[in-house]
């Protein structure tokens, strides 16, 4: 039996990533949430769960992010290394 796919749609509705990363030497884990209804949203995590977002992120936009969110940056360099990582 042979399938021949004439056509596919795929709709990502949501998705949560779980990211650890290093900024000025300090590592930083985060749960990135988004979905297509409310947008991104972003928890820093410590050992016991939720923990305050630091004030470098919640400036982030205005002072680094050159007009983008940290929630998008972060999304997007994980995305790259997700992509790289299938090469």
């Amino acid at each position: 039996m042979s399938i021949t796919i004439k056509g596919v749609t795929k709709q990502d509705t949501a998705y949560d990533k779980r990211i650890t990363f290093e900024r000025e030497g300090v590592e930083y884990s985060v749960l990135l949430h988004w979905d297509s209804y409310d947008g991104f949203d972003l928890n820093f995590l410590d050992g016991r769960g939720f923990t305050t977002t630091p004030e470098w992120a919640i400036e982030w936009y205005e002072v680094e992010g050159e007009g983008e969110s940290l929630e998008y940056s972060l999304d997007a360099l994980t995305d790259q290394v997700i992509e790289a990582s299938y090469l």
